[in-house]
């Protein structure tokens, strides 16, 4: 369930704004959000509180998210270079994905990282924030430390991986 709440009383105001929220869970959080603001009555021999206070409950979409935001996060000498191959995926019907090594999650761009596990020797795929040092291998949840492709990020290998478990100079 996507809700957001919005509570208002006097100058007190709150407004929360949750995704795939587990049902159960409302009830316990629109009382302890009540009890913050003050407007739960605990057996306090407190004023009686004549204004009631409003609670506005309403479905909501996850804002899409827009290709000047994304192309604002990306690294510059990245940008030209995506925009051109993300219409020629559109062209072909492939995911931008496909062709740039970079997912969008949450508006973050999330960049392909090649792994070969030490452990299990699992060879495997992920997308991660930039920056990334360390993934889980998908088969035994072991630590595997990755590099930038080439030594330094954003440069890419040929198959688009912007951080791989090998070492490269």
């Amino acid at each position: 369930m996507n809700v957001q709440i919005t509570l208002s009383n006097g100058e007190k105001s709150a407004r929360l704004k949750i995704e795939n929220f587990p049902i159960e869970s409302f009830e316990r959080l629109l009382n302890k959000t009540l009890d913050f603001l003050g407007l739960l009555d605990h057996g306090s021999k407190k004023k009686e509180v004549s204004i009631k206070p409003k609670i506005e409950i309403r479905n909501f979409q996850t804002a899409e998210i827009k290709m000047e935001d994304v192309l604002s996060l990306l690294p510059e000498q990245l940008r030209d270079w995506y925009q051109e191959q993300e219409q020629k995926a559109t062209e072909e019907g492939k995911p931008t994905f496909h062709l740039t090594g970079i997912k969008v999650k949450g508006g973050i761009p999330h960049y392909k990282v090649f792994y070969e596990c030490p452990n299990c020797g699992f060879k495997g795929v992920r997308y991660e924030k930039e920056g990334v040092k360390e993934v889980e291998c998908y088969q035994c949840s072991s630590p595997v430390d990755v590099f930038p492709t080439k030594g330094e990020f954003p440069k890419r290998d040929k198959f688009n991986n912007y951080f791989t478990s090998a070492r490269e100079e």
